[in-house]
């Protein structure tokens, strides 16, 4: 069973994800590839106004998997989530992986969820 506390975090991380898929779609599109753009910190805090900056390629890779959100660095909370990818080290990012118990969560409220 999932905690409340754990479930909090997931439904967070999904709003802000929401939201850099808006930015994604309104304001970074048509960038070039390889120039960093911003998005909102997508951690499981509700209060977070940190902005990470990442190439829209590995946006689009970390939006294949429903499981991944990015992060600012020690923004990640481990009692929800796992460090998939540190960012290569410095980058100012790392992508985590929500853990198995809130799978649902993060599926279920997936933007580019297919729906049919």
């Amino acid at each position: 069973m999932v905690s409340l506390r754990k479930e909090r975090i997931a439904r967070n991380e999904s709003a802000f994800r929401a939201l850099n898929e808006s930015l994604e779609a309104s304001v970074h599109r048509g960038r070039p590839g390889v120039e960093l753009a911003g998005f909102v910190c997508e951690c499981g805090d509700p209060q977070c106004e940190a902005i990470v900056r990442l190439d829209l390629a590995t946006y689009q890779s970390v939006r294949q998997d429903a499981q991944l959100f990015v992060l600012v660095p020690g923004h990640q909370l481990l009692e929800a989530e796992v460090v998939d990818d540190d960012g290569g080290g410095g980058c100012g990012y790392v992508v985590v992986r929500k853990h198995e118990d809130v799978a649902g969560i993060v599926e279920q409220t997936n933007p580019r969820r297919e729906t049919g």
